[in-house]
């Protein structure tokens, strides 16, 4: 709704005050002057100019946690501090700063998750606190050598193959908004069995804990848990959980932070720091960071993005990229149902990093199916996919198998200038 500017009543000797022509004193009465209102529309308070902006619906004390978490975010920890003992990152934005902080990564930047043993039956690699293996030569006391500025995943360890896969960083623009989406709302998406026969199977990442939304398999309901396994994982830096056993999901078989630590647990190495490493309060302003970082702003849409939109619909893309999911602030258009689909054989990793507990979820998470990534902001947040395999939006799309096959084909048989149309589109998300 529209505010509307209040009339404003100027007396004459006010006016006359201005110009310098009127007394206002004797007990003379002044007749009124009458300005009729002015609409003014009201000021999304979300939109934002730049990306890595604060939401613009936050409290004062919202808005200083974001910029004390904004420091954290971008801070660099030193071995003093608790970093390591092995680490892939000495800050946040190191994995996440393309193109500002709170954003993805480069595609060097990539990190790996490894497992060994046979599935479901894997485990850490000897020596590491968690499937996450240091990618790119900063990690000290490896046990791993280095080639290249890529760490060496051996072929086996004590006879038992070794798996590992590549992950890309995730943006983190307007998620915090995921937390406000009820689990009723993504259930509603969700078509397990295909039942309406539409080749779209989208099934809910959740063990019982809480409804999964955050990650790649969307194995994480909350900000908490999304920031700190990261912190462990990544660098080492160990945390007690600020939330406690509210809204978490539980991973199992050490896929998040060290292997006998739950998500509602305190995390802790053996690098001569105390730990926790990071104080409940800077973890809590990192958490308000992540958490009150502004969605991507919509650019205005120009003919080609308009005729885009709608052929984007027409192809099917929408059956997983749903443009908006109502939340208890209003419409969340990231352009995701926040479900995990299967993606098919060549979009398949070894890995399947982030699924719940086996006794949790029928069937586990497979090692094809992924969460349907938000659209919102794509053309700013390149390279693509899981593993960052595609450093164009276009190629995004021809790689897209399984459940995405059909829409995939169905943009192949499109002109050249309706496949523009839609990628015109996507530039203005």
């Amino acid at each position: 709704m529209n505010r509307i500017i209040s009339r404003i009543f100027l007396s004459v000797c006010a006016v006359g005050a201005v110009f310098g022509t009127t007394a206002c004193g004797g007990g003379s009465s002044a007749p009124t002057v009458i300005i009729d209102p002015v609409p003014v529309p009201d000021p999304d308070p979300l939109a934002v100019v730049n990306p890595g902006d604060p939401r613009g619906d936050l409290t004062a004390d919202e808005l200083a946690a974001f910029h004390r978490g904004r420091a954290i975010f971008v801070k660099r920890f030193k071995p003093s501090e608790g970093l390591g003992p092995l680490y892939n990152a000495t800050s946040c934005s190191s994995c996440h700063s393309n193109p500002v902080p709170g954003g993805t990564s480069d595609l060097y930047r990539n990190f790996y998750v490894a497992t060994w043993g046979t599935s479901p039956f894997v485990f850490n690699l000897p020596g590491l606190p968690s499937p996450v293996v240091p990618s790119f030569g900063s990690s000290i006391n490896a046990p791993l050598s280095l080639q290249q500025g890529r760490t060496v995943i051996p072929e086996f360890i004590n006879s038992q193959p070794v798996a590992s896969d590549q992950r890309n960083g995730i943006p983190v623009f307007g998620t915090g908004l995921f937390e406000l989406i009820s689990d009723e709302t993504i259930l509603a998406n969700a078509d397990p069995d295909d039942v309406n026969g539409d080749g779209i199977s989208g099934r809910a990442n959740n063990d019982g804990a809480g409804m999964g939304r955050f990650g790649s398999k969307a194995q994480a309901n909350n900000i908490e848990l999304f920031a700190r396994a990261p912190l462990f994982n990544q660098m080492g830096i160990s945390s007690n959980p600020v939330q406690g056993l509210a809204g978490t999901v539980s991973l199992g078989h050490g896929a998040l932070m060290q292997g006998t630590a739950t998500p509602n647990a305190p995390t802790a190495d053996n690098d001569g720091v105390a730990d926790p490493e990071i104080s409940t309060q800077d973890l809590s302003d990192l958490i308000a960071f992540s958490r009150f970082l502004a969605p991507p702003q919509k650019q205005v849409f120009n003919d080609a993005a308009v005729r885009g939109e709608q052929v984007f619909a027409q192809v099917g893309c929408t059956n997983c990229h749903i443009p908006s999911l109502e939340s208890t602030r209003g419409p969340v258009e990231a352009y995701s149902d926040l479900l995990i689909h299967n993606m098919g054989a060549e979009l398949a990793g070894q890995v399947s990093f982030g699924s719940p507990q086996a006794s949790s979820i029928d069937p586990i998470t497979t090692e094809a199916e992924w969460r349907t990534a938000p659209l919102w902001g794509i053309s700013k947040v390149a390279p693509y996919l899981h593993d960052g395999r595609a450093p164009t939006i276009l190629e995004a799309v021809l790689l897209h198998g399984g459940e995405g096959e059909n829409s995939r084909d169905a943009f192949q048989a499109l002109s050249a200038t309706q496949q523009e149309d839609i990628l015109e589109f996507l530039r203005h998300l």
